[in-house]
Order: C-alpha cells, then structure tokens, then sequence
C-alpha cells in the first residue's frame, strides 16, 4: 500500500471516527482537568469534559467546514480555469483578473463582516472560505488545461468540430484529475488550518467545536493542564500532515537506460 492510499485511509477512517463515536450535543462534565488515566484516555478540559470526545466532536465540525470549502472551490476553480483556458482571450483575462481580485481579499476581514451579518455559523464561514479559495484551483487547472491543448488528439477534435463542452467534458476533465487532487489536498489542508485559526481568535461557530478553540482555551489553562492544548495542536498538525500525503502527485517510475 502506497503512503498516499494509506493516509486518504486514514483521514475517512478518523471522519468515520467522529461520525460514529462523537456524541451531538453537549459533552457529559466529569471532574475538570483530569490528567490522561484509562478512564480518559487524553483526559479532561477545564470543563470537565471527556478530552478524546470533544476532539472527535470538534474534528467532525472541522472536516465538514473543510469538505464544503474545497467543494465550492473545486466547482468554482475547475470552471473558472477551464473556462479560461479553452475560451476566448477576453473571458481569459475577465476570469484570471477576477481570481487575482479575488486572491488579493482579506479572509479574517471578510469573516468579521460576515459572522457580523449573517451570523458565525460553520455554513457560512465554509462558504466564505469557498469563495475565496478557488483563485488557486484556477490558476493550476488553467495551466494544465492550455498544455493539454497542445496536445494531437486534442487539435484533432477541434479539427473535426468538436464542441469546447464536449472537449472540456471528454478529454479534458478526466485528464485534469491529477491536479484537481493535488489542488483539492491544498485547499482542504488549508481550509482546516484557516477554520482552526478562525475559531482560535473567536469567528468560528460558538455552536460547533473546532480544534482551535480547543487551543484557546488550552492556553489559558496552560500551566495547569498542558494536555487541555496540546491535543487539539496534535490533531491540526496530524490532520494537516496526512492530507499533503495525500494530494502529493503520484511518484514516476524511474526510466531504464537502453
């Protein structure tokens, strides 16, 4: 099993984790700032709630936010770069100058004025994050696009009439999976580190758990429960780590000198 297969494995293993063992709702308080013991295996918070719970609890809000985020990106991303690449030079310009506008926006800004209007809530913010990360996506598939295009089979379709739907559906897309997975690991991974860091300085969902409120709340315990903290990190870093491994472009064999 390739490193790449056994950390996409281990990422819909820990969701299904969170899935099936968080509980909804409010964590059951026990006595606050247990140390790590067989009863709670990661101990407990300030508040006295199980460490291993709220962790699988605040990572299902996590990887949903950051499952939404790359979605919207991906739709927004693959269109846009498509677009751009096989359209006419003014749609090209419009979409690249629009992703440059786009790109140049202030994320925590935006989220201020947002949770402000609409409320903080875990749809919004994935949205928000959304619509702001698809710059990215654009610019790499726009690049892949225009060099598939250089390619025989491809002037041989527009040469017997191909539509620009057909082409970008039957040959280009499938063709454009490797880098949509190498983009959609950058997004995720970032959407994740962006969400945490949100909720980390207050504009997560209140409602919803998150691994950098976690965070906040551990440091104000600091000194008196290191692993309040130090979990929640552990997770980001884990989480953040498995998902470069699996977006990272498939290694290529080795050619053997004749």
């Amino acid at each position: 099993m390739t490193a790449r297969r056994l950390a996409v494995l281990l990422l819909l293993a820990f969701y299904a984790a969170c899935l099936v063992f968080a509980p909804a709702g409010a964590l059951p308080a026990h006595a606050a700032l247990l140390p790590p013991s067989l009863a709670h295996p990661l101990g407990t918070d300030e508040l006295g709630r199980d460490m291993l719970l709220a962790l699988l609890q605040a990572g299902r809000s996590s990887l949903l936010v950051a499952g939404v985020t790359t979605a919207v990106a991906l739709v927004l991303g693959l269109g846009a770069g498509v677009g751009a690449a096989i359209g006419p030079p003014l749609l090209d310009e419009v979409l690249m100058r629009l992703a440059e506008i786009v790109a140049s926006l202030p994320v925590l800004l935006l989220a201020v004025l947002v949770a402000a209007l609409f409320g903080g809530s875990a749809w919004n913010l994935a949205l928000l994050l959304g619509l702001t990360r698809w710059p990215l996506l654009a610019r790499i598939l726009r690049a892949e696009t225009q060099a598939l295009l250089a390619r025989e089979y491809l002037r041989a379709a527009w040469a017997l009439g191909a539509t620009p739907g057909h082409v970008a559906l039957r040959h280009l897309v499938p063709n454009l999976a490797a880098p949509l997975l190498a983009g959609a690991g950058i997004v995720f991974g970032g959407a994740v580190l962006a969400e945490a860091a949100l909720a980390f300085v207050g504009l997560g969902d209140p409602d919803a758990g998150s691994w950098g409120r976690m965070v906040a709340q551990g440091f104000a315990v600091m000194g008196l429960g290191w692993w309040v903290w130090l979990w929640p990190a552990a997770m980001l870093v884990l989480v953040s780590g498995l998902v470069a491994v699996a977006a990272a472009p498939p290694e290529q064999p080795a050619s053997t000198p004749r």
